[in-house]
Order: C-alpha cells, then structure tokens, then sequence
C-alpha cells in the first residue's frame, strides 16, 4: 500500500471525519458508552492518484453514548500514546487498556514502527499512564486480538518484525517475503501472551492442545470462560477458521470450522462478536480474492452451525470495529469501502455507523426518533419533557 504520510490536522477539521473516516483504531465498550481512539485516515487531494494519510490525534476520544446516541470530543492527559494504528484495546473496570499496534510519530521518527508497550486509559479522568510491567514484554506487533479473563489481559496473534532469540521456544514466526527486500522483515505470529494486573508483570501461559497457527488481522471475543478466535491472514491466504481456547484450563479446542456445511468464507479484518452467550456475529472483511465482504455470519455455538444473515442493506467494510452494545444493537464504526491492498483503487472510508438491530428499538428511543423527525408537529410540545429527554431531542436537533 503506497501513500504519503502526513502531518495535516486540517484534513480532520470535519468532526464528522474525525469520527466516521478512520481505520485501524480501537472502540470498545464501556457503561453503555463506546470508546473510539486512534487509526489513521486516507485522503485525496484534487485528481491525486496517491492518497495522504493522517492519523488521528492520540489525545482524544470520542465517546458515544448508546441511549442519547450522540458523540463527544474528550480530551485526555497524561503519558499520551505515539499515533497508532492496528493497536488492541480492551477493558478492566474502569480502565481500558492499549497495546501494540504501528507507531507513528512526526517528531521522532524513532518511534515508528511496531510496538510492544502497554498504556493505561483511566476512563472517569481520561488519564494516561505508559505501563512498565516485570518479565519479558510481548513481540511487537499489531493486527492482534486480546480479551479481558479475571485480573489478566490476553493478547494473541499479529504481523511484526522477526523476533528475538528469546522467543523461540514461545511461539512461532512466518516470515512475509516480500518484506525481506524493504530491509525490515516482518511477519505473522501466534504468540499468547498475558498480562497480570494486579502483579504488573508480563506472562507467557503454557497452552495445551492445537495451537492455531501464526495469523493477523483476525477477531475475536469471549463467552464464559472460553474465547473464540476466527479467520485472519497468513501469507496470501485469508482462513476461515474457528479455535476456541478455554481459559480455565488454557486449552485449544482443534479447528471448529465443518467443511463439509455453510460456513463464512476466509477473510481478515472483519469484526467477531457476541450477541449473547451462545451466539456470534461475523461482519464483512477482506477475502483471499481481495474483495471487500458486506456479509453477516450468525454461528450457534450450541449446535456450531452458521447462518448467513440477510440484511436489508449491505455496506462493504474492512477493518472497522464492532460492539454488541446492551440495547441489542451491533454498532460499527470506521473501516474501509473499497480494497486498501489495491493501489489503482481509490481507498474510500466508511462515512457512517452501522446498525444492526436484533429487538426493536425500546419505545423511549422510537418516541425520540419521531420527534426530532417532525419537530414541527411538537416544538411547543416536547420542552414539557423530563429535562433530559430535552437536552437530548435539542442536541440531536443541533447536529441534524
């Protein structure tokens, strides 16, 4: 992929872009809110062929509130990350926790490339912490997956430079030739990794069973005590296939995908989640012919069966982030439209969020909805309102 990079803040003056237009960022769930950081956005310049890219400032988020479903800018402090993107984020209380990805740094161009720190997000005060943990770090990478299990983070999986002897024995490593020619080899690993909150110290736990093999941009989430993990790329092959590890006794479960039944194609950066203990959702990706999939895969973990869910209206999306959010809604945000691996296609980005609905919308939200819709019908009405069901008809009346 071959683009400029650049330092242009204006570019991102558009609140709507500076939400929406991004790729390889972070979102995750925390108290009905979701929390969106980082990534990168490409952009063109008149008849421009090579598209800039800009990453979004590491200094704030944007936060959405799933009732309202309004955004807001927040600032944050503290040991603030480099620009990032392919970075894993997840949450412990009230902490959201940020690793890896590829560092971007207009000043110091030392810090660019993979990386292996860890930042704390303390969420009620938006401040930052850069984390030193005890014990050997993990290799720097980005494209992972990681969960939340007791007081421990896990991290698995992800594309980075050629690891040091001292990770022999704790993983493996697949080299992408082509790399080798930019003298910076880098590859896929599967490298399991755990950090220990409450001792601040790195772990590398002893699995049993089949461990899937080297991947990046693969997905995954958990369910009880086990998490699944599926697809991503190895090489030019983008994989279809299913491993559960259960946490409890860190043992992998062999590939779970049946051949011989419908199941999702291969693909790499798509999204995985849960919509309830014993059900999954696959959304879009990037298959092995570099095609853009607006696809939506149900999995039945009870009977391991996949449903293809057919939607009124497919939008093509590629690295974007999705959470399954308590009012019974798939909410996606971000990605790409079109094939970012093709330099002769433009790299267009997603310009709205994704809903998938799986109940109706509570009658609350419907009556909010209606009102905003016809305002005229209601605006000498609607002010008698509870003060907050006010605040937010006006702020949604504001951005309308």
């Amino acid at each position: 992929m071959s683009v400029s990079v650049v330092n242009d803040d204006a570019a991102l003056n558009n609140i709507h872009d500076r939400i929406h237009r991004r790729s390889g960022h972070t979102m995750v769930y925390y108290n009905d809110f979701l929390i969106l950081w980082g990534g990168y956005m490409e952009y063109y310049v008149g008849d421009e062929v090579v598209p800039h890219c800009v990453y979004h400032m590491p200094d704030e988020v944007y936060v959405y509130n799933c009732f309202t479903e309004m955004w807001d800018r927040v600032q944050t402090y503290g040991d603030i990350p480099p620009k990032s993107s392919g970075s894993c984020a997840v949450v412990h209380g009230d902490d959201m926790y940020v690793f890896g990805g590829y560092q971007n740094d207009d000043e110091d161009e030392t810090l660019d490339g993979n990386s292996d720190d860890l930042y704390r997000l303390h969420i009620p005060t938006m401040m930052w912490t850069l984390l030193h943990p005890e014990g050997l770090s993990p290799s720097p990478c980005d494209k992972l997956v990681g969960w939340v299990y007791g007081d421990k983070l896990y991290f698995f999986g992800g594309f980075g430079p050629t690891p040091t002897v001292a990770y022999v024995s704790l993983f493996d490593f697949i080299m992408d030739p082509p790399s080798l020619t930019t003298g910076w080899p880098r590859g896929w690993n599967n490298q399991l990794v755990a950090y220990d909150i409450t001792s601040n110290r790195w772990e590398w736990p002893q699995s049993k069973g089949p461990t899937p093999r080297p991947r990046a941009a693969h997905a995954a989430d958990i369910s009880g005590s086990c998490v699944y993990v599926f697809g991503g790329r190895l090489g030019m092959i983008r994989v279809n296939d299913l491993y559960c590890l259960h946490l409890d006794t860190l043992t992998w479960s062999s590939n779970l995908t049946d051949p011989s039944e419908a199941t999702p194609p291969g693909r790499s950066w798509h999204s995985f989640n849960f919509t309830c203990p014993e059900k999954a959702v696959i959304y879009g990706g990037l298959n092995s012919h570099n095609t853009v999939l607006s696809d939506c895969w149900c999995l039945n973990l009870a009977t391991r069966h996949w449903t293809q869910v057919q939607l009124a209206h497919k939008k093509p999306r590629l690295w974007h982030k999705a959470q399954y959010v308590q009012s019974c809604q798939l909410l996606m945000v971000g990605g790409h439209k079109h094939n970012i691996l093709n330099p002769m296609m433009k790299k267009d980005h997603a310009d709205e969020m994704i809903v998938i609905n799986f109940s109706p919308k509570t009658l609350v939200k419907w009556c909010l909805d209606m009102v905003v819709k016809h305002i005229g019908l209601f605006s000498s009405d609607y002010k008698l309102l509870p003060t907050q069901l006010v605040d937010v008809i006006d702020r949604r009346l504001q951005c309308s």
